[in-house]
């Protein structure tokens, strides 16, 4: 009987024991699942420009084929010696005038700066220069201050005046808006006179390249 009486001492104490929960250790998976939801309800959505690249500077684009030839007419043929004055020295001075109107406008000088006199109403001077069908030439020149207005003209070789200065003062440009073009081969003129006063001048001729 003393046996039977520990037995079910032992028995009656197991069946009315109740066994608590065990909480998850903090590191458990556990612990990191039922944190989730709360993590993600907290985060701050990402900025839809948080992702986006930083706007890259335009480059300018290459300027097309055809802006590296000088326009026909007006543009930088006019504009290239619309600050120009003459002053005493003929020769520095035409050299100044091709070196404004000349390289910017994609020509190259044909002849180097010649001097020579001219007088009122006289024959004038000729400057000759050799030229091929379809090429472009420009001339210029400057006088002293005692040539109060130059005139320069060019013969073809027949014999046609092919281009002129419309100017009336002592730097004509030929042509005075552009360039202008042969069509026949052979040796060509430019003729200088001056109608009204006399003295030195200086001329250059350039080709458009």
């Amino acid at each position: 009987m003393r046996m039977d009486w520990r037995y079910g001492a032992v028995l009656l104490l197991a069946m009315g024991c109740k066994r608590s929960p065990v909480p998850s250790p903090a590191g458990s998976d556990t612990a990191g699942i039922e944190s989730a939801p709360a993590a993600t309800a907290s985060a701050p959505m990402p900025s839809a420009t948080a992702k986006r690249p930083a706007p890259q500077e335009a480059q300018p684009s290459a300027p097309p084929a055809s802006s590296a030839t000088p326009a026909p007419v007006g543009g930088l043929w006019l504009s290239c010696y619309s600050g120009f004055t003459p002053r005493s020295d003929p020769k520095l001075d035409v050299m100044r005038l091709g070196v404004l109107c000349g390289p910017q406008n994609g020509m190259s000088k044909l002849t180097e700066a010649r001097e020579a006199k001219v007088q009122d109403g006289g024959p004038g001077q000729e400057h000759p220069f050799d030229a091929s069908p379809g090429e472009c030439f420009r001339i210029f020149a400057v006088a002293e201050p005692g040539v109060e207005d130059l005139d320069v003209e060019v013969l073809s070789p027949s014999q046609k005046r092919i281009a002129f200065d419309t100017s009336d003062d002592r730097w004509p440009v030929v042509k005075p808006d552009g360039p202008f073009c042969v069509s026949e081969a052979g040796s060509h003129r430019a003729r200088v006179r001056a109608q009204r006063g006399g003295g030195r001048y200086a001329i250059e001729i350039w080709r458009l390249r």
